[in-house]
């Protein structure tokens, strides 16, 4: 019997050309930099290492690092992201190797030097245990001292500014997100209601599982991981209620 896709394998839903809109990706897009030398100071790489990005999308930070001289591999389950990162690579005379594939299998044993998961990618399967499929995966690439640095939305700032409702403008129109979350489950569900030029248009969502930093903690660990440090962003603060992302470092020893 046919499946039905996974939403956060499904082209034409959530991850689609309308999600460029949805999250604002210029805004995204102006942190790049930063972001990139916050790996860079943390990494303390040598050019020519070969670093992968688990979840790269549209290669929005795998590009720009091969620029500074790593050996970039992206991969993402994303086949029009994918497009769009090669594109952007060849455009800029890289050689960066994008693979499409599920975060949960990667063809490598001992290879990288680091690995990337940014952008809150853990939490979209679906349960905790294929969640923790993708740390052990991510331990098997990884060389012995190589480093993976997790980019994971901060619960407690989630909670602290939550709004069932929302509306944002995007270009020619505008979204309606819906929230709903099950303190049971930590799991989390959203809408979204795309219009434009005054019609409907598009109903996607998706749903997410909000993992404390405790319980990440405790995932990497049972995968073999040494957690080396936490930061509230890419700015080396500390976590608060009022730091947006949490930015964990951990190490295969």
């Amino acid at each position: 019997m046919e499946t039905s896709i996974p939403w956060y394998a499904d082209e034409n839903g959530f991850y689609s050309e309308d999600y460029f809109d949805i999250i604002n990706i210029a805004s995204v897009n102006e942190a790049e930099s930063a972001q990139c030398d916050f790996l860079e100071e943390v990494l303390k790489l040598p050019k020519g290492t070969k670093i992968l990005d688990l979840c790269c999308g549209h290669g929005r930070l795998t590009v720009p690092l091969a620029m500074r001289g790593y050996l970039m591999t992206g991969q993402d389950i994303n086949s029009y992201f994918l497009k769009l990162a090669g594109e952007e690579a060849k455009k800029n005379g890289l050689g960066v190797n994008f693979i499409r594939g599920d975060m949960r299998n990667i063809d490598f044993t001992n290879h990288f030097d680091a690995v990337l998961n940014m952008f809150t990618s853990l939490g979209a399967l679906e349960s905790d245990e294929e969640d923790e499929k993708v740390l052990r995966e991510v331990f098997k690439a990884l060389k012995p001292g190589g480093k993976f640095i997790i980019e994971y939305v901060n619960k407690d700032f989630i909670f602290r500014h939550f709004k069932e409702t929302d509306k944002r403008e995007i270009p020619g129109g505008y979204v309606e997100i819906n929230r709903k979350y099950n303190h049971l489950t930590s799991s989390h569900r959203e809408t979204y209601d795309i219009y434009r030029n005054g019609s409907l248009v598009k109903h996607t969502e998706l749903k997410f599982r909000f993992y404390a930093l405790t319980e990440l903690f405790a995932m990497l660990k049972r995968s073999g991981f040494n957690v080396l440090d936490v930061f509230g962003g890419f700015d080396h603060i500390p976590v608060t209620f009022d730091t947006k992302s949490c930015v964990i470092i951990a190490e295969k020893p």
